[in-house]
């Protein structure tokens, strides 16, 4: 529980209180593109897959093009919390307290009967540091889906160039009808396709292949055994010459 729960008088965590709302924080006033990308990097971190793709759908190209951009810049997540010198800090007090001791041994001045003051501060250093290392740690530990939403949301405003790792899984589902009109309403209407994209087409792919298995056995059975006559798609209409006389 953190300190601002305490003063506020509440005993539920920011998370759970999240999730009773359905994750629901609107805001309004436009943001940097760094604290964008955040804000997204966040929203990616409680939400579906089709749940995000849906949101960031509605965003213009420019937006989606900016949003990628930024994460060119900034392929992975940059801490701007107070706990990320911990570790460094823990490190770097660590350090000087093994090197006190050292040169506490080196110089003679340790004595068996006790401590003297410097070797006090050097043990005082090495639990410090000890205490920072944890620290450090934890926070980090507690950011761990946060920085592995930040490729993620890469991944979703992503071109779906050469470079992209989803282009051959977007292909795949180019031959079924309603991914390929989702395909072509995308490009006439925003842009081009995005990392967002593919993930709406597979659903899509997969909502068509629920409905199919709807059919009845029956004419699932009569569609494989079908033998389709080439150059005739209707093979009880008979082809009528005309005379010449009647041409004429």
């Amino acid at each position: 529980m953190s300190l601002q729960q305490i003063l506020c008088g509440s005993f539920i965590s920011t998370e759970r209180l999240m999730q009773a709302r359905e994750f629901y924080g609107p805001s309004r006033e436009a943001l940097p593109i760094e604290a964008e990308y955040a804000r997204w990097t966040q929203r990616l971190a409680v939400q579906g897959e089709l749940g995000a793709a849906r949101e960031l759908a509605s965003l213009s190209d420019e937006q989606l093009a900016a949003l990628e951009a930024e994460f060119v810049r900034r392929p992975t997540r940059q801490r701007t919390d107070r706990m990320r010198f911990a570790i460094p800090a823990g490190i770097a007090l660590l350090a000087l307290g093994c090197v006190g001791l050292a040169f506490e041994r080196w110089t003679g001045h340790a004595s068996a009967a006790g401590y003297s003051g410097s070797q006090v501060l050097c043990i005082a250093l090495l639990g410090l540091g000890l205490v920072a290392l944890a620290a450090g740690a934890l926070a980090a530990f507690s950011m761990l889906h946060l920085d592995l939403s930040h490729g993620t949301t890469g991944l979703y405003v992503g071109t779906l160039d050469e470079q992209h790792p989803w282009i051959y899984r977007t292909a795949s589902l180019l031959p079924i009808a309603p991914a390929e009109e989702y395909r072509h309403a995308v490009l006439r209407d925003r842009g081009p396709l995005r990392g967002l994209d593919y993930v709406i087409m597979r659903e899509l792919v997969e909502a068509h292949r629920v409905l199919e298995s709807t059919r009845s056995t029956r004419s699932v059975a009569e569609q494989l055994q079908h033998i389709a006559v080439p150059g005739s798609s209707e093979p009880r209409l008979v082809r009528v010459t005309v005379p010449a006389a009647r041409q004429a």
